[in-house]
């Protein structure tokens, strides 16, 4: 029997009600139609299921991507900012995938070592092959781009720029937009030289090796956007700056721009996945490939005020997923409570493997190939802990690159921030810093939230033990 091969469409900052979903799902989410358009995921959808009640188990780069790689929930993946890098002694589903005859192939921004801001001339560093990497091509995030540069350690896309006389232009572009939430002027760069676009030619070129060689593989294409800033080029811009995106209660005329900017970073990302989905179908092996399209947590859009991630709000902790292929339900929607962790446990048993005992991780599978599988979760935990700094094991392996390494973090011991449960019905909240309780109904979808937690102190108790089951890390 022929084993599947794995493409994985990875963008960053995606929320998950940002979606082409049908307007069934939309009314009975209780969210507005939006003006997208995302031709080939809508297509993904509908030759496969998606998962409208998916959510992050962190939203903030480093802590998702390590509670995928590992399967682990947040407590548990071992990296809990941005200030960790993923432990090399660790077990990832990269690895299980390796150890199983897989080529494991990776291209764009992986965060899994940020702290050390180094990613080799040609995006390949050993860690990564201990992570369970076959082969790589890693390059910079936005704002890391810029800092590389400016220390003399550019990234492959910096190298990039460079050689097309773009990086003074990129990194002057990024200062101006430095603490303006709200900057959506497009930046008058080259398409073909716009990062998803660069990312995505490096995976056409790792699929075209792919395809001609008989191991199995999996392949992950890790998309910058839509992640601030709302750098779009000038065509993206043009093509969105007259489309109506409802706007919240009381929010600045600037929100506008913002939201043309993020759908015109989806719809980009989106004529990206046509192209690789293309590529795969020339090459004869589109059928014996699953699809899978999920984002590492959301972005607030403005939405109470709040812009970008790293706060439990739904915009932040609710995102897209979309698994497509063979012995998948076509056009389905599941709206069954799962994790971004899943996934881990979700790709390896499409590749008729498995995780290591203990894994946190669910296979979707069951519920993507059959409607009558049963719920895999009662509730989804998610949390975030910004200020607890890495401690100097964190760094075991990467020794070579310490002086690419980020000055280091607030020295808080405290595990400060937030930990929450979702339930279909309710989320509940709690601020580890002033010890606030928050409960709120998810059974009407509102602009202003009530927090329910005085009226309802039994529902608090019963999250609340929820959550002391799962907080494990030692303070």
């Amino acid at each position: 029997m022929t084993r599947k091969n794995i493409l994985f469409l990875f963008p960053d900052q995606h929320r998950g009600d940002w979606m082409p979903y049908p307007a069934q799902v939309l009314q009975e989410l209780g969210l507005p139609q939006l003006p997208l358009r995302m031709e080939h995921i809508r297509s993904l959808m509908e030759q496969g299921t998606t998962f409208t009640r998916a959510a992050t188990n962190s939203p903030l780069c480093v802590p998702a991507r390590a509670c995928l790689a590992s399967g682990q929930d947040y407590e548990r993946c071992g990296a809990w900012n941005n200030d960790f890098c993923y432990p090399l002694s660790k077990p990832t589903f990269y690895g299980v995938l390796k150890q199983g005859g897989y080529q494991v192939v990776g291209v764009g921004k992986f965060d899994l070592h940020k702290p050390v801001r180094f990613w080799g001339a040609h995006g390949w560093i050993p860690q990564l092959g201990q992570l369970g990497f076959t082969s790589a091509l890693e390059n910079e995030g936005k704002g890391d781009a810029v800092w590389a540069w400016q220390h003399g350690i550019p990234g492959p896309y910096g190298m990039f720029l460079r050689s097309r006389g773009l990086m003074e232009a990129y990194c002057a572009d990024h200062a101006r937009r430095a603490g303006v939430p709200t900057d959506a002027e497009p930046f008058d760069i080259p398409q073909d030289a716009y990062a998803d676009d660069w990312v995505t030619d490096n995976a056409l070129a790792a699929l075209k090796t792919l395809t001609r060689q008989s191991d199995p593989w999996f392949l992950m294409v890790n998309f910058s956007g839509p992640h601030d800033p709302w750098d779009v080029t000038v065509p993206m811009k043009r093509r969105w700056e007259h489309t109506v995106f409802p706007l919240p209660q009381d929010a600045p005329d600037a929100l506008m721009g913002v939201r043309q900017n993020y759908a015109a970073m989806l719809e980009n990302i989106d004529r990206n996945i046509g192209r690789l989905l293309a590529a795969l179908e020339a090459s004869g092996q589109l059928e014996n490939t699953v699809v899978i399209y999920a984002a590492d947590h959301g972005e607030m859009l403005g939405d109470r005020g709040r812009y970008f991630k790293s706060v439990p709000d739904l915009p932040a902790v609710h995102i897209p997923l979309v698994i497509s292929g063979g012995g998948v339900r076509r056009g389905a929607v599941c709206g069954e409570l799962v994790q971004l962790n899943d996934l881990a446990a979700t790709i390896v048993d499409f590749a008729g493997l498995s995780m290591p005992e203990g894994t946190d991780a669910r296979s979707l599978r069951p519920l993507a190939s059959c409607r009558e599988a049963p719920p895999i979760r009662t509730h989804q935990y998610a949390a975030l802990y910004p200020r607890l700094p890495a401690p100097a094991e964190n760094r075991a392996g990467y020794e070579a690159y310490e002086d690419c390494c980020k000055p280091a973090g607030n020295p808080t011991r405290k595990a400060v921030g937030w930990r929450s449960i979702l339930t279909k019905e309710y989320q509940y909240i709690v601020d580890l810093e002033s010890g606030r309780r928050e409960l709120y109904s998810l059974r009407e979808a509102a602009p202003e939230r009530e927090n329910l937690a005085e009226a309802y102190p039994e529902i608090c108790a019963e999250l609340q033990a929820l959550i002391d089951s799962r907080t494990q890390l030692k303070q």
